[in-house]
């Protein structure tokens, strides 16, 4: 039992590694989140933008849960949590903004190509590092799969998130498949963003007895 116990331990890491862990997911969602708003800003790609937004709030998320892990303090605790949660909510609530206006304004597009993978275009840039720099915030988060802990889970279904969306918008861009085939993934990491935050805000709500 013992073994089992020190198994979880093991996944989960000390208060302090959790911490340490949700804090470089925070810095480097930001360092994304300003790659991505100078790109869009000067790709004119308002995308691009709004991503940054919603990686920002995710950023906010990650600090909130690195309180949440150190501090003993039950209503800091209490508070932190509601300040992740309400982050989160914010996130989606910016992709699902995004999304809806990408639409309207794409209505007549839907069926044109991508325009295909252009490395001098400062946006795809952007995304390009935004990957790279998820694709290190998922391996720092990776073993939250198996973690019993919320945020943990929290965090590796968000850097999932935040690393396939992107890839595969450039994967679309590369075989420039028509925009409806971008849409239908961005419409999935928006429907999964939120399912992400019900669990977040299912994990944390104490059971009354």
């Amino acid at each position: 039992m013992s073994h089992e116990h020190n198994h979880h331990e093991f996944v989960e890491g000390t208060p302090n590694e959790r911490a340490t862990k949700f804090i470089k997911s925070g810095l480097l969602r930001s360092g994304s989140a300003l790659i991505q708003a100078v790109g869009g800003i000067a790709g004119g790609n308002p995308a691009l933008v709004v991503e940054a937004a919603e990686e920002m709030t995710d950023a906010m998320t990650f600090g909130a849960a690195a309180i949440e892990v150190r501090s003993n303090k039950k209503g800091v605790v209490a508070k932190a949590r509601r300040m992740a949660i309400s982050f989160a909510i914010g996130a989606s609530s910016i992709a699902s903004f995004e999304f809806g206006s990408e639409l309207v304004g794409d209505k007549f597009s839907l069926n044109k190509p991508t325009e295909g993978l252009n490395f001098e275009h400062i946006d795809i840039k952007a995304a390009t590092a935004a990957i790279a720099l998820n694709s290190v915030v998922l391996f720092i988060n990776r073993k939250g799969k198996d973690s019993k802990k919320t945020s943990d889970k929290f965090a590796y279904r968000d850097s999932l998130r935040d690393f396939v969306i992107p890839a595969s918008v450039l994967g679309i861009a590369a075989v420039q498949a028509p925009h409806w085939a971008e849409y239908i993934f961005e419409a999935g990491g928006v429907s999964y963003g939120w399912y992400n935050t019900k669990q977040l805000y299912n994990g944390w709500k104490k059971p009354k007895k």
